[in-house]
């Protein structure tokens, strides 16, 4: 860049409205990103974002003197701009750091902490006994749209009162189940991602109530070693149904079952 350039930018873009763009630029691309990153690891990312940017402006005393001037100079002969920059930096900066104080330490209403596994190890001699119909084997992109859509409808019916219409585990009933675990967020990476689909189907099979997932989930598909059991208020999906939920839930959320 022509040093004439570089003089225009500087006046034009302060540095400290440079760092703080840089810093909310990398935390927007962060949340952007597909799949979703999880909570800490951006927390994570950023920390190392801000270091890199206080080691750029303390790398040197001229870049030190000119962030400290931004703030402590006085508005006359500056440009408008400028001391707009300022203004809106010192107005924002207390809001940010106000809204994360209030946020760490706000009252949640989150369960006891419970030593468990949110997917336990199932045998392969179960697995083995779930057959994976052709078209959802095939890869997502292949699978028939009008099985999707059903799936949306089932999952609507059937599942979103708990899991949320987003299928972020936010449902009007989600409150209810907060222990001992809420519904699970399909958004986040570090659930249906991770899962095969026969783990998927036979999850199903299982539910929650009294078993290792402790969790307060039905039953919805009978188990395939007894697929003509009944019991009121299980098993209220047969296997065609149960795929076509499966479906849906990796396509909505933009994930692919793990292979």
């Amino acid at each position: 860049m022509k040093p004439g350039a570089l003089a225009r930018l500087r006046a034009a873009i302060p540095l400290p409205t440079g760092v703080f763009l840089v810093a909310a630029g990398m935390y927007v691309i962060l949340k952007l990103v597909r799949p979703v990153i999880p909570h800490s690891v951006i927390l994570l990312y950023m920390g190392f974002v801000i270091l890199g940017l206080v080691i750029h402006v303390t790398l040197r005393d001229e870049r030190m003197h000119r962030f400290a001037e931004f703030f402590l100079r006085k508005g006359a002969g500056q440009p408008r701009a400028v001391r707009a920059q300022r203004l809106g930096l010192l107005a924002v900066l207390p809001l940010l750091f106000g809204w994360w104080v209030y946020d760490a330490y706000r009252p949640r209403y989150a369960p006891p902490v419970e030593i468990f596994q949110r997917h336990p190890t199932v045998g392969e001699e179960v697995l083995g006994r779930i057959t994976v119909p052709d078209w959802i084997a095939a890869a997502p992109a292949q699978w028939d749209a009008g099985f999707v859509s059903e799936g949306k409808t089932l999952y609507d019916a059937n599942c979103a009162v708990c899991h949320g219409e987003k299928l972020d585990g936010q449902g009007v009933a989600a409150e209810g189940f907060r222990y001992p675990i809420r519904p699970a967020n399909f958004q986040d990476p570090g659930t249906i991602a991770q899962l095969t689909l026969p783990y998927m189907y036979w999850r199903l099979t299982v539910g929650g109530i009294q078993n290792q997932f402790n969790s307060a989930m039905p039953r919805w598909v009978a188990p395939p070693d007894n697929p003509d059991v009944s019991t009121l208020h299980s098993y209220d999906m047969n296997g065609d149904e149960a795929w076509k939920v499966i479906a849906y839930l990796y396509r909505a959320t933009g994930h692919e079952p793990r292979r």
